[in-house]
């Protein structure tokens, strides 16, 4: 054995004397001792000799080239080749760094590039690095994102194509939060959007106006719960026997936490609602004085905080906004001006929690306008609990806004844990699982409108709703530093598992139960703690243009993903972080080739499983070569 693999093997032992050696909770200095390793491994054993020529980047392929969002991901594939040997591969595509492996050895490096990218056509280019630090870059190819309601890619939602010359509300979608339209109806806040009745014949013309990036169907909305006598039956899953009833006595009543409840409006002359309703807006037929023409908001209001055993919390405050017709039904334009309200009320009334037991008629397909902005919502600082929606039992059943990724989708059950045959099932178009858990939906008794004290039964999503947005009060009142991604994330991890062990799209994370999710606030905090952000490092201060930064992340808790974003001063680019061996230290490498001289922000994001986020920064500066 010759001296050089004498001195391999001595570093080689190095580095696997400090995997076992060091303590877990020394886990992030372990990495930088391995930092320092892999710097001093390159220097011996890569060739220390530069050609002065780049890599060669040839038969790029993107497969397939056209994607829709929330289709399968795309494979990017190129032959790179170098005499000195290859360092790294990776497309950058939207400003996202994906990374390209040789697994085979044969000089094919293949990455992948998903579809959750906004719809547009996007330049692939391929950046390869050889082990003395040359790069090149191949921008030949391009990949197109395809909005799944505009397939043609003309700016028009499909279905409102098919529709001749007659009227057709639209949502019109706008590059900025200015309308480019003087006729629209209504201009909104919360989204770039304006809401619109125009003639088919015009929306081509509205579509290739300055601004404008997408016209959308004004989708039709409904109530998601049906009367006794339309009630499908049941069938019987594995089940506890008998589920957690959130509405029994908890010690807690929701005293001081206030509900939003957007529905068909509430019967404030009923006793079970007496005293209970603090504000009410009617968007249908502009009264002032609480009511409700149709029975389904004062059934749900009834289920959040009605007395005499009837809610979950009695003393929550509720604050009624009417934007269901007689017939249970509005549009989603509708739906978004009622969010936008609560959202410029929320400090006035105390709004922590929005109970939204309403739908599409029909599976979503994809993420919505209305999808989006409920999860705007909860970025403001509001529990959303939303229906899974009554089209089951197929699969990807699931109903706007219920494939929201920040919200509480709920499905339903009877008493004993068995799924309602209409409960809508996940998965969600971009292949997540949904709803996010169930409770009680079957035959629930509740107050009935236009009555002074009378009940009626009714079954659906819709009656699980206000289950759990009674839930989510009861957990405020206990703890009123929640945050929404912490009422998430308590509800969903001490909820009874249902069905096939684990997560699944029937169940989600299995039956609420209130009792356990009170008691983990005193006995169980470690395990329900949000997730975090430890210490950020980088292996060096500064770096000359084409010096490689390593750069690394303690990541705490459940993780979904962590991220660092490269903030330039002429492009951006988000290169994901991974933890290789499983110590809770993320890694990214930056390749800094092709990038400007100057002052830099790398902003380190996480977001945890149930919508958790932390962020850090740290400032860097790229230098000139020579």
């Amino acid at each position: 054995m010759n001296s050089r693999s004498i001195l391999h093997l001595i570093l080689l032992a190095a580095l696997v004397s400090l995997a076992v050696g060091i303590p877990a909770q020394d886990a992030l200095q372990k990495n930088k001792a391995s930092i320092w390793f892999d710097k001093e491994y390159r220097s011996y054993f890569n060739s220390s000799a530069d050609d002065g020529r780049p890599p060669v980047i040839m038969g790029v392929s993107v497969s397939p080239s056209s994607l829709k969002t929330g289709s399968p991901r795309a494979e990017i594939n190129a032959y790179v080749h170098d005499d000195a040997g290859i360092e790294t591969v990776y497309a950058e595509v939207g400003n996202r760094m994906n990374l390209m492996l040789d697994l085979d050895r044969d000089g094919r490096f293949t990455g992948y590039c998903g579809s959750n990218l906004p719809p547009a056509n996007y330049r692939v280019t391929i950046v390869a690095v050889d082990r003395s630090g040359n790069a090149a870059k191949e921008e030949s190819k391009t990949l197109t994102i395809r909005d799944p309601y505009d397939i043609n890619g003309n700016g028009i939602e499909d279905s409102l194509e098919e529709q001749g010359g007659r009227e057709q509300r639209v949502i019109v979608l706008h590059e900025s939060n200015v309308s480019s339209s003087t006729s629209a109806s209504d201009e909104f806040r919360l989204l770039p959007i304006s809401a619109l009745t125009v003639p088919s014949d015009t929306l081509e013309k509205i579509a290739s106006s300055e601004g404008v990036k997408a016209i959308y169907r004004d989708q039709k909305l409904k109530v998601l719960a049906l009367p006794e006598e339309e009630t499908h039956s049941t069938f019987q899953s594995s089940s506890p026997g008998r589920i957690d009833d959130p509405r029994s006595y908890k010690g807690y009543t929701g005293k001081g936490v206030n509900v939003a409840l957007i529905d068909t409006g509430a019967d404030e002359d009923h006793e079970a609602l007496s005293g209970k309703i603090l504000a009410f807006k009617d968007f249908v037929n502009n009264q002032t004085k609480a009511y409700d023409d149709n029975g389904h908001g004062t059934h749900c209001a009834s289920l959040i905080g009605g007395q005499d055993g009837m809610g979950v919390a009695p003393d929550t405050g509720l604050v009624v906004i009417k934007v269901m017709d007689r017939d249970g039904a509005c549009y989603t334009s509708d739906a978004l001006k009622a969010l936008e309200w609560c959202l410029e009320n929320k400090d006035l009334y105390k709004i922590r929690i929005i109970s939204f037991s309403v739908g599409g008629e029909s599976p979503s397909g994809g993420s919505s306008l209305l999808d989006e902005a409920c999860n705007r919502m909860v970025q403001e600082g509001l529990v959303m609990c939303v229906a899974a929606g009554n089209s089951g039992p197929g699969e990807a059943s699931i109903v706007v806004p219920g494939e929201a990724e920040n919200v509480i989708t709920v499905g339903a059950v009877d008493e004993s844990g068995a799924i309602f045959d209409l409960s809508s099932r996940g998965p969600t178009a971009s292949g997540e699982i949904k709803p996010d858990l169930v409770t009680m939906g079957v035959d629930i008794v509740s107050a009935l409108a236009g009555s002074k004290n009378d009940q009626s039964s009714v079954s659906g999503t819709s009656m699980a709703v206000p289950l759990v947005s009674g839930g989510a009060a009861i957990l405020l009142e206990a703890e009123g530093s929640l945050s929404p991604p912490d009422v998430k994330r308590i509800l969903l991890k001490t909820a009874d598992d249902l069905g096939a062990s684990g997560q699944d799209n029937t169940f989600g994370y299995g039956a609420l139960n209130l009792t356990a999710s009170l008691h983990s606030l005193n006995k169980d905090r470690s395990r329900l703690s949000s997730p975090a952000l430890g210490d950020v490092d980088l292996n060096r201060e500064y770096a000359v243009v084409g010096e490689p930064v390593m750069i690394e992340a303690e990541g705490m808790g459940e993780v979904r993903s962590i991220n660092a974003n490269i903030i330039g001063p002429d492009r951006n680019m988000e290169i994901p972080m991974d933890d290789f061996d499983g110590n809770r230290i993320f890694s990214a490498r930056w390749e800094t080739s092709f990038w400007t001289p100057g002052d830099y922000q790398i902003n380190v994001d996480l977001l945890g499983a149930f919508g958790e986020s932390d962020h850090k920064t740290v400032p860097f500066r790229l230098l000139k070569t020579g």
